[in-house]
């Protein structure tokens, strides 16, 4: 048997999400063969990944664009997304033709409707995985009365309407047509290693703050930046003044999802592989969350709700940050009780007995 992956290079999440499901099938299933069709880096994924795959460099399938990691730039999206429109056919056959050359069983998209157009169209059953799709995103933002952004909308709902399974992992987006199979939250479980990186950082610390803000930059003014005893932050900004209560993470090299099952405080904005990352670690009550507010994000309201139940979380604005303003919110958020305990149940197991089921 062999399963096809084909991940948006949007952003990271998309991508945490589909390792999760392919290192439960490496771990369980080694017979299956993988391929990953995406623009990621292989190196992203080589560090996320347990075992081998192969890795296709293609694909056409954007997400939006952004202007910074909680902005999205509209307009260049929607010039992009009507370029996409009008050469869909011939990405289409690109990617179709990879797929006549590997001969995948199987089509998962997290969430490229290029690919899965692909699919459909060789007649490989297709899977699409997300907690929305870019029908959905596109219409929020840059959906109007004009012909041309209602013909990019309708092809696109068009394809994830024709996929044979639309999966819809926890804290997700709605469709409201019945169409979904609900699942869990997809995410690899953060692994705890604390004295190791205890090790690398000064012997006062007694609590770690990771800023997560997503791949993405993100100007801050860490010379501003609040000093809290006891506190030591892990940042990937540029440190032009030195701190003794900051480290690059860049520089501890340590795997990400050790930082983050490591911190005590994470910063970081809507976004779903962080979020659920940290809800899976709400067990050991001990992580706490500021999130950036991204009001306009249609997962935003989804992707909150999910994670204040588990962890005590806490949002504010962009400008509170590099400001003291930001000392008032940690040492308030630091007072909030844990909520009761929401098991996070693995919905990459649940997504791969539907898989092989069907």
């Amino acid at each position: 048997m062999h399963f096809c992956f084909s991940i948006t290079a949007h952003g990271f999440g998309h991508g945490a999400i589909s390792c999760s499901v392919i290192n439960r099938l490496m771990k369980y299933h080694p017979h299956i063969k993988i391929s990953v069709m995406t623009r990621l880096p292989k190196s992203y994924l080589d560090s996320r990944l347990i075992a081998e795959f192969d890795y296709h460099s293609i694909g056409f399938d954007f997400g939006m664009l952004m202007a910074s990691p909680i902005v999205v730039d509209v307009q260049n999206s929607r010039d992009k997304y009507q370029a996409l429109f009008e050469n869909w056919q011939s990405f289409v056959d690109q990617e179709k033709q990879l797929l006549i050359e590997i001969k995948p069983d199987r089509m998962i998209s997290n969430i490229s409707p290029i690919s899965l157009d692909a699919a459909l169209q060789l007649g490989i059953k297709t899977a699409s995985v997300a907690p929305f799709n870019w029908a959905q995103i596109y219409q929020r933002y840059c959906l109007d009365e004009s012909q041309q952004t209602q013909s990019v909308y309708q092809k696109m709902n068009a394809v994830y309407q024709a996929v044979d399974q639309v999966f819809k992992p926890l804290p997700f987006v709605p469709l409201d047509d019945g169409s979904e199979i609900i699942l869990a939250s997809i995410n690899d479980q953060p692994q705890v290693d604390l004295v190791c990186l205890l090790k690398l950082l000064p012997e006062n610390t007694k609590k770690i703050g990771l800023i997560a803000l997503g791949g993405l930059p993100f100007p801050l003014d860490l010379t501003r930046w609040p000093k809290i005893e006891g506190l030591h932050w892990l940042v990937d900004q540029t440190i032009l003044t030195a701190r003794s209560d900051m480290s690059q993470i860049g520089l501890l090299n340590m795997p990400f999802l050790q930082l983050v099952a490591s911190a005590d405080l994470i910063i970081t904005k809507p976004g779903y592989g962080t979020y659920c990352e940290i809800a899976s670690l709400a067990k050991h009550k001990k992580i706490r969350t500021i999130s950036l507010e991204r009001p306009d994000w249609p997962e935003t309201p989804y992707l909150n709700h999910f994670l204040s139940e588990r962890v005590p979380f806490v949002e504010i604005d962009a400008l509170q940050l590099s400001t003291e303003a930001l000392k008032t919110v940690i040492e308030n958020l630091s007072q909030l009780d844990y909520p009761n305990e929401l098991l996070c149940e693995d919905g990459a197991m649940q997504l791969i007995k539907f898989l092989l089921r069907y």
